[in-house]
């Protein structure tokens, strides 16, 4: 028999993680802009559909202009809590952000986002609708120490 003096370490699992320096964590770069924004549009675009839907359908409410937004606006205001605070939490991000390929992660260690974290970020991004003109170009992608990454950059590191 041959003597070894290294601790045995499956070959599998050797080369299974990239490793990072002690107290350090790798995160992948942050998705593009344009990704952001298509994602941003198409998760807007999806909740104004769901809830005119939903207070149609559901509600009833077809009289009027006075009659329809006192429905129509909770309605999109919990389709859109739904789908970015609860879509995130369960799935790692809103259904937009899914469909081309991000995921929300924390940005100093990776991990799943935090309850507070995302409703902090839903909140946020409702401010930055009405601060976007004023702001120029300032996003909402890392509001609250969050971040969306392409998940293949995500799964890159765990090659």
């Amino acid at each position: 028999m041959w003597s070894v003096n290294a601790p045995y370490v499956e070959p599998a699992a050797a080369y299974s993680r990239r490793q990072s320096p002690p107290g350090r964590v790798w995160v992948p770069k942050e998705a593009g802009e344009n990704r952001l924004a298509l994602a941003a549009m198409t998760d807007g675009l999806l909740a104004f559909i769901i809830a005119f839907a939903l207070a149609v359908r559901v509600f009833h409410a077809h009289a009027g202009i006075a009659e329809f937004a006192p429905v129509f606006l909770p309605c999109l205001f919990a389709v859109s809590f739904v789908n970015h605070v609860v879509g995130t939490l369960l799935f790692r991000g809103s259904l937009a952000k899914l469909l081309f390929g991000m995921r929300v992660l924390r940005w100093k260690d990776g991990r799943r986002p935090r309850v507070l974290q995302t409703l902090a970020r839903w909140l946020f991004g409702y401010l930055m609708i009405v601060l976007q003109i004023l702001l120029e170009g300032a996003s909402v992608g890392q509001a609250c120490g969050l971040r969306t990454v392409r998940r293949r950059d995500e799964r890159r590191n765990a090659i």
